[in-house]
């Protein structure tokens, strides 16, 4: 998987944060997801190698099983990104 693909998973995430975040706009975890996604896309657009963040990545896969139940399309599009970041070796 691509460099792009990842990008168009991480927007994806975006978006679906900010519908959660439409719910529960003081959850203190979306809001470190929505920051660290940012990080992630600001990262992939500068120049040179991309490195995303250890503890974004390490951390995605904890904070899937918060938002299954109350939160299914972001945790969907959450293990998206983990699945390309997977699979590209990042």
């Amino acid at each position: 998987m691509s460099q792009q693909t990842l990008r168009e998973r991480l927007e994806q995430m975006q978006v679906e944060l900010a519908r959660a975040a439409a719910t529960e706009p003081t959850n203190p975890t979306l809001q470190s997801l929505h920051q660290q996604t940012l990080a992630a896309l600001a990262e992939i657009d500068a120049p040179g190698e991309t490195v995303i963040d250890d503890d974004f990545q390490r951390g995605l896969p904890d904070v899937l099983k918060d938002f299954e139940a109350s939160h299914p399309s972001l945790t969907l599009a959450m293990m998206r990104v983990v699945d390309v970041l997977n699979g590209i070796g990042l």
